[in-house]
Formats: C-alpha cells, structure tokens, sequence
C-alpha cells in the first residue's frame, strides 16, 4: 500500500532554496488503483521547474505538508545524461522534519 513520508537524517544538509509558488493535486488512475499526486511550481537556482511526488501516503492518509513558500533541499538522484534536469529527484524538508520526495517534471523558460 505505501509507507509513511521519510524523515530527514541527522547530518544531511539541505543545501538548496526552492520557492514553491502553486500546488496542483490530480489522481492518475491506472485500472482501478487511482492515488493522489500534487504539482509544484518551484524556483530553484533562478530556474522555474515543476516537481511531482506524492500526496497521500497509505493507510494512515497522512497528507504532506506542502504549501507555497520558501524550503531547503538537497539532490537526491541525478537524471540520466543529456536529459538536464528533467527526471532530477529531490527532497525538500517540510516541518517536523519531515521529508518530500520529488521529481522534475517540467522545465519552465
């Protein structure tokens, strides 16, 4: 089903500013199993990329806590090569230490 939102370790700094300026929420639906995802806006590095991970991890249906604002985070996978910074993963540290895996998905001009 799915496992709670990781925390941040003690030690990983968070080295990055991300502005997140708007969320979207939208539920992909594959056969019948249909789960929330959320869109960020973001800036990072004075670039505008878009980032989705997940909203609602099972069972507990804890949502994250992202809204828009200003986060730390760090770079977690790199894309592969000639691919720039589409499929980049990060994690940005929301409150109570709490951690947001996400993808870019969307590179803006």
């Amino acid at each position: 089903m799915g496992q709670p939102p990781a925390t941040a370790k003690a030690g990983v700094d968070y080295p990055i500013a991300f502005h997140i300026s708007g969320i979207h929420v939208r539920t992909p639906c594959k056969g019948e199993t249909c789960n929330d995802v959320v869109y960020a806006d973001a800036i990072v590095d004075g670039k505008r990329i878009e980032l989705m991970g997940d909203w609602i991890w099972y069972p507990n249906y804890s949502s994250v806590a992202l809204f828009p604002g200003d986060y730390k985070g760090r770079l977690f996978k790199d894309s592969k090569k000639n691919a720039g910074p589409i499929f980049q993963q990060y994690e940005l540290l929301l409150r109570e230490n709490t951690i947001w895996r996400c993808t870019v998905t969307g590179v803006y001009e």
